[in-house]
């Protein structure tokens, strides 16, 4: 026997915070989680699984768009025309009151708000027996876990899908123990919720696949599904797969002593363009507590001047730097100076295009900033940089500054 196993999709997330991220680059993120759902189609079809499982937030909300919608159901209709069964279910994201009313193609089936059990027989003539729940609502509160069967003594395997996590009575997200888990007797547990992939129990597996794309700058690493296979004593063993061709990574340059802003920007451009993985990496870069920099290359940093010399100098196709900040001063906020309560105080001011752009005119004439930070930068471009800095700290859209994509 053999099935995939994943969750997660959030097909329709927004990527808040894109606005450092060129346009191209933002519309291939956006695209991401459809791209790696085609993907997770594709494999399925190449391994010639005898089924997929769906464990919940499909959607990244409850009200989807009709785009999101129709990229499930065309993907779904791939997997029915080639006759692989799916068996579904929503999450806390994409509770769905009434699963029935959804126009699914004849081989899906969605569980609803109880607990059910829905059987299939594979090519091999192997009864499966899977079990499982979609939330109604977004939060449930109550251990679901205590309306699972036990086991089902006929069928040759028995699978419980659960979107949830570890916790008590009272916790939002269908809470359960793993022990509880292990006590159905069941011979594997396809769990949805957490975005990192683990494994809460190696034999019977209680496995979360992670989601398929990485969301934000804190989700790093691959992401993808799993392919479930099973042996000669009927053990299921889970594989991982990537699908996405964005992944978000963080790194720590092997650096020391003092550096210029020159050999600082030359180090970190060698270093992005040799990191050697296939498609694009958004990197997080953090800068080792035993770099020292000069003034001129400190003032370059914390002004944002370096990382957008930074990207001027990758290749966007295949790397892009999305934040650079130093190990050594891990509460330094690097715009201005001005420390995070400061920050919060000034954001409680109106605060208008008009003031941005004259601030920005001041700026551009403050000599040690001319000394320091225009020197590989036009008054225009600086000009540019720090209108979009104050522009993205306001949630502001302003004339030369980039526009927030959420």
């Amino acid at each position: 026997m053999k099935f995939l196993h994943a969750a997660d999709l959030h097909l329709d997330t927004p990527f808040s915070g894109l606005s450092a991220l060129p346009a191209p680059l933002q519309q291939r993120l956006i695209a991401a989680p459809a791209a790696a759902l085609t993907k997770l189609v594709d494999l399925a079809l190449a391994e010639h699984v005898d089924f997929v499982l769906l464990v919940g937030d499909l959607f990244d909300q409850a009200s989807q768009s009709v785009q999101a919608q129709a990229q499930l159901l065309t993907q779904l209709e791939r997997l029915n025309t080639a006759q692989i069964p799916v068996v579904l279910s929503f999450g806390n994201h994409d509770f769905q009151p009434d699963t029935a009313s959804w126009p699914f193609p004849a081989n899906v089936h969605a569980f609803g708000a109880q607990v059910e059990t829905v059987t299939l027989t594979t090519a091999q003539q192997e009864k499966v027996a899977i079990s499982g729940f979609s939330y109604d609502q977004r939060w449930v509160t109550t251990p679901m876990i205590d309306h699972y069967p036990l086991k089902n003594p006929t069928a040759d395997y028995h699978i419980g899908m659960l979107h949830g996590q570890v916790g008590v009575v009272g916790d939002h997200y269908a809470p359960f123990s793993v022990s509880a888990l292990l006590s159905k007797h069941y011979d594997y547990w396809a769990l949805g919720h957490i975005h990192q992939r683990q494994a809460l129990n190696e034999q019977p597996p209680v496995v979360y696949p992670g989601n398929i794309q990485g969301r934000h700058a804190g989700e790093t690493g691959a992401k993808g599904c799993l392919i479930v296979t099973s042996d000669d004593q009927r053990r299921l063993t889970p594989t991982f797969h990537a699908l996405t061709a964005i992944t978000w990574r963080t790194w720590t340059p092997d650096l020391t002593g003092e550096l210029n802003r020159a050999d600082l920007l030359t180090a970190l451009t060698s270093g992005m363009t040799t990191q050697g993985e296939t498609g694009l990496q958004l990197i997080s870069i953090t800068l080792p507590a035993t770099l020292q920099l000069t003034t001129a290359a400190e003032l370059a940093w914390t002004q944002g001047a370096l990382l957008a010399q930074l990207q001027a100098n990758v290749d966007s196709q295949h790397v892009w730097p999305v934040a650079i900040q130093m190990a050594s001063a891990p509460d330094a906020t690097p715009l201005f100076g001005l420390d995070a309560a400061a920050w919060e105080a000034a954001g409680q001011q109106v605060v208008t295009s008009e003031k941005i752009a004259a601030l920005a005119d001041h700026l551009i004439t403050t000599e040690f900033l001319n000394t320091a930070l225009l020197e590989d930068m036009s008054p225009e471009a600086w000009r540019a940089q720090i209108m979009r800095l104050l522009a993205d700290q306001y949630h502001l859209t302003t004339e030369g500054a980039a526009t927030d994509a959420d």
